[in-house]
């Protein structure tokens, strides 16, 4: 479970995130939905341990953020987190290279985890 417990960011003296509080459970997916600036980057990126909380804490299973725990969480922000100039292929393998993975396997997998997430087009575009 990802439990965010009274956060709180500042940005000299702009409030970006002011006490927030809130569970996500095993298997549930969050979406935050606001107007630009209400917050909701700055709490992703306190939750990815990009920054740091004034104030508050942000655990997952009980345990603080650190690299183990943030493996276990994904994050995909509004601007895309994809590159226009690379293949779906191009792509999975960077990733799965930058977390580790075998790229042979990634490769060989590709067309079924395209199947099984419904991703449309060709691996190759």
């Amino acid at each position: 479970m990802l439990e965010v417990s009274n956060i709180t960011k500042k940005f000299g003296e702009v409030t970006a995130v002011d006490n927030l509080s809130f569970n996500v459970n095993k298997g549930e997916v969050l979406g935050i939905v606001g107007q630009n600036g209400a917050g909701k980057s700055t709490t992703f990126k306190m939750i990815m341990n990009f920054l740091k909380p004034d104030q508050g804490s942000i655990t997952v299973n009980g345990h603080e953020l650190n690299e183990k725990v943030l493996d276990t969480i994904g994050f995909l922000p509004e601007e895309r987190g994809l590159y226009l100039d690379m293949t779906i292929k191009q792509q999975v393998l960077y990733f799965a290279g930058l977390h580790g993975y075998d790229l042979k396997r990634a490769s060989a997998d590709l067309p079924l985890w395209m199947n099984a997430l419904s991703v449309k087009g060709n691996e190759k575009t």
